[in-house]
């Protein structure tokens, strides 16, 4: 018997791509019930569409490149919560990336611009990191 037939909802084999867990944990957290995916998140103005890397502000959409997606993702995971540099560098970026220093202010920067007029924004905490609040 396979793991699918014992329960599992799914599974993935070594070795493995960790972006292809990421999707696949995300995946996981969408469903709902009776399997059906929602994958719009609404916060503070805006509604948040993972599947379509989209943010609709008002009757705008605005497209999301996928590191200024999966950032969103992670802030949104818990608004309010601070996030460091040095963590969002862990989700955002594999081992083997080369990290400039200001890496993570420049998808900050991009992210704060398509937040704009949504209600939200992000809020730097000198030596601590980002959080993601209602304005």
């Amino acid at each position: 018997m396979n793991t699918l037939d014992q329960g599992a909802d799914d599974y993935i084999t070594k070795p493995f791509d960790f972006a292809e867990l990421q999707a696949r944990c995300r995946a996981v957290l969408r469903r709902r019930h009776a399997g059906v995916a929602d994958s719009r998140q609404h916060y503070a103005g805006f509604i948040f569409d993972a599947l379509a890397a989209t943010l609709t502000i008002g009757e705008e959409v605005r497209e999301l490149r996928a590191r200024e997606l999966r950032l969103l993702e992670i802030l949104l995971s818990r608004p309010g919560q601070a996030y460091s540099k040095a963590h969002l560098i862990d989700r955002l970026f594999s081992f083997d990336e080369e990290i400039s220093d200001n890496a993570i202010e420049v998808y900050i920067a991009r992210l704060r611009r398509k937040l704009e007029g949504s209600g939200a924004r992000l809020e730097t905490l000198r030596g601590v990191g980002y959080r993601l609040i209602p304005e």
